[in-house]
């Protein structure tokens, strides 16, 4: 058994007992020579230390610091980068003493090689090459991994526990950047899982009262792979409630087509078909489990190169791609994709110093994908639509491919009772902009009304103009035939005709056309909508027109919109509203930080003027009491006018977010003498294996966080999470399929716990609880004030051990000595030399307890006595490979 070197806790650094005396002397020493820690089979470098500069007592013995930080034979848990990329999972790593080499040395295997991202297979075609290369094996290797994979090194940050290790890339596998294994993919813990949300609302009006109350629950499990899931909402207002059941469906991940399968409630995504809501089974591809570099559409950049050469890519001036590419014919097919895109300018420097530009065209519309890359979808069921009164079966399927670096084709169809639909499309980069265009021909039969048959076309398009930094989108919808149809529109008709009520005759949307375009101007940008509909058997159109304009300046945001909207006489049987009539709207809004402190106030203040709404006026404040942004206030105030008539009101809320929950109390009032009065609370609770944990709101993919006895410890980078009593918390808003890491602050924690990690690192599954352990030792720690038996002071920097010869503490200034780890009744051995007179003997108290405490620490004042030793502690040697 190989024990691991004792750590304290510092900030998220966790630095061996002797590391600590080593940032002591760089405080205290003048001048010392620079010593590199390296993890490499060369000794490392000397450094000399003077103890003159000490004003301490008696010589002190420093030779043991004169190497460096050496790294002591263990087990660690360090977190681990591969040529700069975090690989997680990885778990404990042994160190142990290899021959010739100062520090120990990290302990590898074949197995975790390839975790790395090793390609045994090019690792082969090297051996068999005849050079003088060890083969890799199952069995473990500790240090030398030059041996094995020629210009490999590793280096280990003992401070930051990190290991790095750098692999060449002849050797690794051939993946896109951001790639994570799905040996990676971590399925979870199996929990049960309760999240909600309540608000209740008490209005005052005179002596009219009123109380409503909302709640909202997402119940679930998660047993293996499978994700359970059911949502559902509550009202209950004057004394009669409701409950609707929303969705309820069974969730699985299908990883070698890279798609989910959800059996249950769902929707079909409306990216080339109508959206439809089913109640069924539904396979369909995930592009969140693809690289980064691989999801959504980037061109692939092609050349050639004369020599060794670089390869920089540039977008809107800004370089966003950078490799070096050999002799020949290059293709770089992993950009990262930039919304909707505008053109790339590739430069290639040549190794002599020679430069050639080109530009390669880069603008998309959605249906676009990369060369090479595929989307599908399937489903089949029953809809589920509150407008229709029976539910029809419908199967509908879609697939798109990624035909050429510009070119993709997509397709889908959609089948239900007497309803048949299909659609072919394809999409186009131009140096002119990306082209969008499909056509989808319909079938519908109807018992009482015929055959009705329809085709509809839809073109889409996008440009953006580098030179002007303009963007602007056109996407055009024109239904050629009145009988084209939807499969839900077709079933809404097939209801109504059955029961009675509608003119089969009726016709839907004839055309629309879209636009948008944006400019950047001066500090902000510049924006206008429009959009314009027509229908069969109506008169006029509906239009809407917008403009805005949105920036800074210094610390200041705005914004001002205009809005224009016409109703033809489709929509005029909504009350109040008449064919023809025109509403205009504008909006003007200023936000205003006050103060640059985290947590600092902002004002906001918004104006709302309209031809038919009146206008309206609000004011408000908010910010953070705390400055762990738990504790956030908002106050308001807002007048508004309408057909003559003025009010007031006034507001303010507070809102707390803890671990176990984010809770709202909030007061307004209103004109006429009128009070509202607000509740509101959100959270969780999750089911595991270690009991019951509270938490904030859950989102998609979540984390149990277990670190026993450190109560109290913050996580990072998510404000309010602490850990329970029981050394869990849980945190929301992981990305998945790709690495996490989560952090814990241990300020908050018991001072007589140890982590001996701060930060591990995990890429989930959608949809999972990935459990993240954090080991943990509990020791009392002590402060003990100990003198030579003549009154004298100990040597600073003299080594504390226990009586099984374990380091555990080091004597600081004025000699007091920090440990952790003494138990009660025992005998601590303190040295600072060689011989026997350099050694002394602490006796700690029966009961730690009953000791007096120094700020967070228990305290006690003792002597060191020699005249009892006769022999050097049994310290422990460290464990040779």
């Amino acid at each position: 058994m190989i024990d691991t070197p004792r750590t304290i806790r510092s900030g998220r650094r966790l630095l061996p007992v002797q590391k600590r005396l080593a940032v002591a002397l760089s405080l205290a020493i003048a001048c010392v020579e620079e010593a590199n820690a390296l993890v490499d089979p060369e000794p490392a470098p000397q450094a000399a230390f003077s103890s003159d500069f000490l004003h301490v007592a008696g010589p002190v013995d420093l030779s043991r610091f004169e190497r460096g930080n050496v790294t002591l034979a263990g087990v660690y848990r360090p977190a681990i980068r591969v040529n700069d990329t975090p690989v997680p999972g990885m778990g404990e790593v042994t160190f142990r003493q290899v021959p010739g080499i100062e520090s120990a040395q990290p302990c590898l295997d074949r197995g975790m090689l390839i975790r790395f991202g090793l390609d045994p297979d090019k690792l082969a075609t090297q051996v068999a090459s005849g050079n003088s290369v060890k083969p890799l094996t199952d069995e473990p290797f500790c240090g030398h991994i030059g041996d094995y994979l020629p210009g490999a090194s590793i280096d280990f940050d003992d401070s930051e526990q990190i290991l790095h290790v750098s692999i060449p890339q002849a050797f690794m596998a051939s993946r896109a950047r951001g790639y994570v294994s799905p040996d990676l993919w971590d399925d979870g813990e199996t929990t049960a899982m309760l999240n909600y949300n309540v608000n209740t609302y008490h209005v005052r009006s005179g002596e009219r009262r009123s109380t409503a109350t909302f709640g909202g629950i997402r119940a679930g499990a998660n047993l293996g792979g499978w994700r359970l899931r059911h949502t559902g909402n509550m009202s209950l207002r004057d004394g009669r409630h409701r409950w609707q059941n929303t969705q309820t469906y069974a969730q699985h991940d299908l990883t070698d087509a890279r798609a989910r399968l959800t059996v249950g409630d769902s929707y079909t995504s409306g990216e080339i078909l109508d959206s439809v809501r089913l109640r069924g089974i539904a396979i369909a591809s995930d592009q969140r489990m693809l690289p980064a570099s691989q999801r959504g559409y980037a061109p692939t950049v092609r050349g050639i190169a004369q020599s060794n050469a670089q390869v920089a890519i540039r977008q809107n001036g800004y370089l966003i791609h950078s490799t070096t590419v050999a002799p020949g014919a290059f293709e770089i097919d992993d950009l990262y994709p930039t919304g909707y895109g505008s053109d790339l300018e590739v430069t290639v420097t040549e190794a002599d110093g020679r430069t050639r530009t080109f530009v390669v065209p880069y603008t998309s519309v959605p249906q676009m994908l990369r060369e090479g890359a595929y989307r599908f979808a399937v489903a089949a069921g029953q809809v589920v639509d509150n407008s229709v009164a029976d539910t029809p079966f419908v199967f509908q399927a879609t697939y798109q491919r990624g035909l050429t670096t510009n070119t993709t084709l997509y397709a889908g169809t959609t089948a239900s009772n007497s309803y048949g639909s299909g659609l072919l499309g394809g999409a186009i980069n131009l140096p002119f902009g990306a082209v969008s265009l499909d056509v989808t021909a319909s079938r519908a039969a109807f018992r009482y009304g015929g055959v009705r048959r329809g085709v509809s076309t839809r073109l889409r398009y996008n440009r953006s103009v580098l030179s002007t930094g303009t963007n602007f989108g056109v996407a055009a919808y024109r239904f050629s035939t009145r009988d084209y149809l939807g499969v839900t529109d077709a079933a809404r008709i097939r209801s109504y005709l059955k029961y009675g009520g509608l003119d089969p005759q009726a016709g839907g949307e004839r055309g629309r056309f879209e636009a948008t375009v944006a400019q950047t101007l001066g500090q902000g940008q510049l924006s206008l909508t429009g959009s314009i509909s027509d229908y069969w058997g109506a008169r006029g159109r509906d239009s809407a027109f917008s403009v805005a304009y949105g920036g800074g300046w210094r610390s200041m945001s705005y914004n001002v919109s205009v809005q224009r909207a016409r109703l033809g006489n489709v929509l005029s049987a909504i009350p109040g509203r008449q064919s023809g009539e025109v509403d205009t709207t504008v909006y003007v809004s200023l936000s205003i930080p006050l103060g640059h402190a985290p947590g600092a106030p902002s004002l906001n203040t918004t104006h709302t003027q309209g031809s038919r709404a009146g206008s309206s006026t609000l004011a408000s404040l908010n910010g953070y009491a705390d400055r762990d942004g738990t504790l956030s206030y908002n106050v308001t105030a807002s007048r508004s006018r309408q057909d003559g008539h003025g009010s007031n009101a006034g507001s303010g809320s507070l809102a707390y977010r803890a671990h176990a929950g984010s809770y709202r109390i909030g007061a307004a009032t209103l004109s006429g003498g009128g009070q509202q009065y607000s509740v509101g609370a959100a959270g969780a609770l999750v089911v595991h294996r270690d009991g019951l944990t509270l938490s904030q709101e859950l989102g998609e993919t979540n984390a149990i966080i277990h670190a026993p006895g450190a109560a109290g410890a913050r996580v990072e980078s998510t404000a309010g999470v602490r850990l329970d009593r029981h050394g869990n918390a849980v945190v929301r808003g992981l990305l998945p399929y790709q690495i996490n890491t989560i952090a814990i602050d241990p300020r908050g924690a018991s001072h007589d716990v140890e982590l001996e990690s701060t930060s591990e690192s995990v890429a989930p599954r959608a949809g999972a609880f990935a459990r993240l352990e954090y080991k943990t030792s509990q020791a009392q720690s002590l402060l003990i004030h100990a003198t030579k038996p003549d009154g004298q002071a100990l040597p600073f920097g003299a080594s504390v051990y226990d009586a099984a010869g374990q380091a555990i503490g080091v004597v600081g200034q004025g000699s007091k000595i920090f440990t952790r780890g003494a138990k009660a009744g025992s005998r601590l051995t303190v040295s600072w030399g060689t011989s026997e007179v350099d050694r002394c003997e602490i006796d700690v108290p029966a009961s730690i307890d009953s000791l007096g405490l120094h700020g967070m620490h228990r305290s006690f004042k003792a002597p060191c006595a020699n005249d009892s030793m006769v022999s050097a502690p049994p310290i422990k040697a460290a464990i040779a490979a």
